[in-house]
């Protein structure tokens, strides 16, 4: 059975990461792309690409008239509704078979988190799209701690305004591991998978095993989360989404979220630890 896969996101980490994968696994897929640059740099590591822009709809059509199964991950922005749905709803009328998409750990309709609200009014709308389909949740990113490095590299510290909170953070390369085992076969169709990390651990781990790695010592400062959201917003952050992150710090130091095996059950392998994530990244963190 032919199963052509068109990539929407494929230049984030997670989406890069699934690339790769594909290549590497010799699947037949395509990854969309905005402008000819980005098409370039694609191709140049044996990438086929095809252009076209959320929004778009003619073209959009006309694209995905190619494919049977898309990857769907869409930055965080007040469009997703509009982009994520429009594609949904282009994707049925031209016959794609399967949508497979990055929403959130947190998402919920009607949540007074924009990014919560959002994916969950897209997911809502991919149920009852009656196309097959895969949501993947993914915990906190790993990668994440990269928009530390300043700090790490320079003052061996980090800020976060978690407090001693715990939560299975996932690093991207499982999601998209994941990603790719449920665009290629059919084993995960109609269901939400939440996708963490194997363990749960607070920001302290996370600068013991900096420390250990870097051969440092690596401290976590935890903020009040007043105070990192307004840093947030002092550093270009869109208002909306400083204060979705400040809300999700907040639920976030007062839970303690227990890690899934949603992740061994669609790809057989155990998530990497942080551990590992630290060990692979050394070279930025040093």
């Amino acid at each position: 059975m032919n199963n052509k896969i068109l990539v929407i996101g494929g230049t984030g980490t997670t989406g890069r990461e699934l690339l790769n994968i594909l290549n590497k696994n010799q699947v037949e897929f395509k990854a969309l792309v905005r402008n000819s640059e980005k098409a370039k740099e694609l191709e140049k590591s044996g990438i086929s690409t095809v252009k076209g822009t959320l929004g778009d709809w003619d073209r959009i059509s006309n694209v995905l008239t190619d494919f049977d199964t898309i990857f769907l991950l869409t930055g965080a922005s007040p469009e997703n509704i509009d982009h994520q749905n429009g594609l949904i709803d282009h994707a049925n009328s031209v016959g794609v078979k399967k949508i497979v998409k990055i929403s959130a750990v947190v998402a919920e309709t009607g949540s007074p988190v924009h990014l919560a609200d959002w994916h969950g009014q897209i997911e809502d709308h991919l149920k009852n799209s009656g196309l097959e389909y895969v949501i993947l949740r993914p915990h906190s990113f790993m990668q994440n701690m990269l928009m530390s490095l300043p700090t790490i590299k320079e003052q061996d510290v980090f800020y976060e305004s978690i407090g001693d909170g715990q939560i299975p953070m996932v690093d991207a390369r499982d999601v998209a591991l994941a990603s790719y085992h449920c665009l290629i076969n059919n084993n995960f169709n109609n269901g939400t998978y939440v996708i963490t990390g194997p363990s749960s651990i607070g920001y302290s781990d996370v600068a013991k095993s900096l420390s250990e790695t870097t051969n440092r010592i690596i401290n976590y400062i935890k903020v009040p989360s007043e105070a990192h959201n307004h840093g947030m917003k002092a550093a270009g952050l869109p208002d909306w989404l400083a204060d979705d992150l400040t809300q999700m710090s907040k639920t976030w130091a007062k839970s303690n979220d227990k890690p899934t095996d949603d992740f061994k059950k669609i790809t057989g392998c155990e998530p990497r630890s942080i551990h590992q994530f630290t060990k692979d990244y050394a070279s930025f963190f040093s």
